[in-house]
Order: C-alpha cells, then structure tokens, then sequence
C-alpha cells in the first residue's frame, strides 16, 4: 500500500506540473496567433514568471525524495510504472541541472526572440534579429554545458536529446551523410532527366479562404476532430496545444499556389492526429505525450507525403479540387499528380518536396551545430547560409526572409530539433510499408477517399502508446525491424522512377 501512495503521490505532483506548462502552451499559441505586437515584454515576462514556477515544482526536493524512494523500490512496480518513473527521473534530473534563473531568462529570451524575428523576417534584415540570436545561443550553450553527461561529448548532443533522447552528432552526422549522399544522385538523375514537370495546375488562381475550406475538408477526412481542435493562421505553420483534448493547428496560404497551404496543413493535421491519438487518462502523467520528435515528425510527413502526394489520394480529391476551383477540371489526373510530385531545389524548406528536402535539414543541422560548438558565429550566419544553400541545392537566397530568416526554430530556441524531421522521414516510410501489410487495400480505400483506416492503424500502432516506448523500441515494435534508412531509400527511388524515369546511379 505505501508504494502504491507514493506513485499515485508522483503522479499527483506530474499532473500540476503538467497543468502548468498547459498554460505555457497555450500562451505561446496565442502570442503567435492572435496577440497584438504591443503586448510582447509583457508576455515575455508573464512566461518567465510561470516557466520559474514549473522550475520550482519540477525540482522541488520532496518531489526527488519521492521519485529515489520510488526508484530504489522499482521492483515492485509494474512494468508501465517503471516506465513511468524512469521518465520522472529523467525530466527531474534536466530541470535540477538548470539554474531557475536561467530557465526564466530563456522563457524571456524564447517569447522576444519569436516577436524580434517576425518583424526581422517581415523586413528582410537579419540584423534587426541578430543580436537576439546571438544572446539565445550563449543561452543555450550553457543549457547543453550544464546538461552534458561527458565532458568529452559534442555540447550539442544535450540538445538533440531534449527532442529525440538518446540522439547523437555522431549518429546524425552519419545519417544526414547518407541522405545527403542519396539525395545528391537522385537529384542528378531529376537533372539528366528529359521529363520537365508542368506545375501551373498548383499555380492557378486559389483564394486563400477557398483553400483554407479545402484544407479543412481533408483534414476532416482524415481524422482531425475539430470539437477538440482548431485551424488557424500564423506566420510559421505549427500544431500545439495542450494534449488529445486541445490540438492547436495553423498555416499559411497563397493565393497563387496551393501548395503551401494544403501541404502544411495535412503536415500539421499528421501532427494533430498524433496529439488527438494520445491516451487522455495519461496526458497529465509522466507518460503521457508523445515518444519523440522523431516519430512525431514521421506522423505529419507519411500524410504530407506518402498520402496526399500519391497518386490514389488525387483519385478522389481532385474532383473535389475542381467543385471549389473550376479551372482545375482542365487538368487530368496525370498531370496534377505529376505536377504535385515535381522536384527541383528550391529555397523554402517547408515547400520543398520530399527529395530535396533532407538537404535543407542538413543545411539547418549544421549551421547550429557549429553555432553551439562555437566554431560559427551568428555575424556570420547570413553568409554561411547562402553558400550552403549554393553547395547544397545550387540555388542562392536573393534576401534574408527567403534566407536565414525563413525558420521559426532558432527564434523559439529550439535548437537540436531540425535533425528529426529527417528521422522522421525515415520512420514514416519504415511505417508505410507496414501499414501496407496490414492493409492490403490502403491505395484503393484512398483513392476512394477513405482515410480513416490508415488513421486508425496509426492510433492502435502509435498514438495510443504515448510514452510507454522509446522511439527505436516502438518502430521495431510497428514493423519487426530497428529503424533504417533502406524504407525510406527505397520509397524515394521508387517516387523519383515514377515520375522521371529508371534511375540509374552515376550515369552520365
């Protein structure tokens, strides 16, 4: 009975602390979505105030002595419950390394930093966002020093834990090595290709309102509840929230092209299904939430991808494109799926198809990799930047918005996150091919507009879990093998065939 008390004790504990940062969370929604300018320190100062109070109840000691008496009893505990515990130990131990003052000081620097970079991006000049950045680094820097479990280790692996724990520079280094490797020939074999893909089907005349209902409809379809969810507009797409009950999802859109605002929004719906997937009775426990980035990543890129640029899911909704776009009826099927499938480098990262998009990430993964190592400073971003881009996609940024400043990432602090949305392509395609075994008839229940049983193989496979597994643990779980690149190696081939042609590597 005594053990039993302590964990329901624990549990009590979690759940205020977790009531809390729902509150954070929300507050970081609203300063992107719908709060005026004017009232940035303010809530600058607001998130501090309460970031200090989760700090205080995070690393409060009767919570550690609750959480050693447990562990040194763990035997007696259930498996879920250890599990549990071990999640508590780990999130006790992050927030003990980090002094309370500094913690409020990054909750101040993370909420100025997102309102410096909005008007930075809106005015093309990163100066206007440079020394913010500059001071958010330090910041950060000394968040991966007190956090760091070997001296010896790269600073930056203490980041890309509080993302995808367990995640290294070592094991990044070499994946994003071998994507950027495989997406460099199949971009080739795109260039050597005599197929030149006709986008003007994306680029007709899409008003924003019509598209945002278009996006709404699919979204429906494929599963968004919208009594616990809302769609909303905001600078950079995102999804948040406050667990299964409160999905908060927004985008973009542009009238001239209807990529942006369809592809982010089925991104940011993959997101939201995860989040409205996940168990309520856990959500305010230590294991409630989801495993990773990684495999939320790999939630938002199988839909954003592997369904809505397949062929069979304009089967059925291109017809529907065309009842809200009539212009859209000239084109056939071939042409809009093609058009939908084209590839070439571009300079937006979140507009960029499924190939050349992991070189984006690498870009990304680099340039704050050496920013926290200190090996690059942030003067130099801009520069660093726009040579990358060269090296990598040969493409140039004309200005900083399209540059440097595109991304919300580094102005929010979120420093060791770009690397798992190239993990997370990886497991969405790893994903795929089990969810195809399972479901014999997947391609032909899409084409029929018929999305919700892939949506229900995800929620029994992934949602439903929350943390009850690390992420290598739960992919090998879902598809009876540990997590590799040769899923994903062989759906990119086989896009890339589909649409240009035979590949063949090293030709000429």
């Amino acid at each position: 009975m005594k053990i039993k008390n302590s964990f329901a004790e624990l549990e009590r504990r979690f759940a205020e602390i977790k009531d809390l940062q729902a509150g954070l969370s929300i507050l970081g929604w609203d300063q992107e979505v719908v709060m005026p300018p004017g009232g940035a320190e303010a809530r600058a100062n607001t998130l501090a105030a309460l970031t200090t109070v989760v700090h205080e109840r995070t690393t409060a000691r009767p919570l550690a002595r609750l959480v050693n008496q447990l562990h040194g009893e763990r035997e007696e505990l259930k498996p879920r419950q250890r599990r549990a515990l071990e999640l508590a130990r780990r999130t006790i131990k992050k927030a003990t390394s980090i002094p309370a003052a500094l913690a409020a000081e990054i909750a101040r620097a993370e909420s100025r930093g997102l309102e410096a970079w909005r008007e930075a991006r809106a005015k093309s000049d990163f100066s206007l966002f440079a020394s913010t950045l500059e001071h958010m680094v330090t910041l950060k820097r000394e968040v991966a020093r007190l956090n760091r479990t070997k001296r010896s280790a790269p600073l930056y692996d203490a980041l890309l834990d509080d993302y995808e724990p367990g995640a290294t520079v070592e094991q990044v280094d070499e994946l994003l090595g071998e994507l950027s490797t495989l997406t460099t020939e199949l971009v080739r074999h795109v260039a050597r290709s005599k197929q030149r893909i006709d986008t003007s089907p994306l680029t007709q005349s899409y008003p924003a309102d019509e598209q945002r209902e278009f996006a709404r409809e699919v979204v429906v379809a494929m599963g968004i509840d919208l009594s616990r969810g809302r769609l909303d507009l905001s600078t950079h797409p995102f999804c948040g929230g406050v667990g299964p009950g409160d999905v908060r999802m927004t985008g973009r859109y542009d009238p001239k092209d209807l990529r942006p605002g369809l592809f982010g929004a089925v991104h940011e719906a993959g997101h939201g299904l995860y989040e409205q997937g996940l168990d309520p009775a856990r959500a305010r426990s230590p294991l409630g939430g989801a495993v990773s980035m990684a495999v939320h990543e790999s939630q938002s890129r199988l839909w954003e991808n592997q369904v809505a640029r397949s062929r069979p899911f304009w089967e059925h909704w291109l017809p529907v494109l065309a009842k809200r776009f009539p212009d859209v009826a000239k084109f056939s099927l071939d042409e809009f799926w093609r058009a939908v499938n084209a590839m070439r480098p571009t300079l937006i990262r979140v507009e960029a198809d499924e190939l050349t998009y992991n070189l984006h990430i690498a870009l990304r993964y680099e340039i704050e990799r050496d920013l926290i190592d200190g090996t690059l400073h942030v003067r130099d971003l801009p520069a660093r930047w726009n040579e990358g881009m060269e090296q990598k996609l040969g493409i140039r940024p004309a200005d900083d918005a399209t540059g440097v400043l595109q991304d919300i990432h580094w102005a929010m602090g979120a420093f060791g996150y770009f690397p798992t949305y190239s993990l997370g392509n990886l497991y969405a395609a790893q994903l795929m091919e089990a969810a195809r075994e399972a479901l014999p008839e997947l391609d032909a229940q899409v084409a029929r507009g018929e999305l919700l049983p892939l949506r229900e193989w995800l929620f029994a496979e992934i949602h439903r879990h929350d943390q009850l597994y690390d992420a290598p643990k739960l992919i090998k779980r879902v598809t009876g093998k540990a997590p590799s690149v040769e899923p994903f190696r062989r759906y990119i081939t086989a896009k890339v065939e589909s649409v240009f042609g035979t590949v063949t590597v090293g030709g000429a």
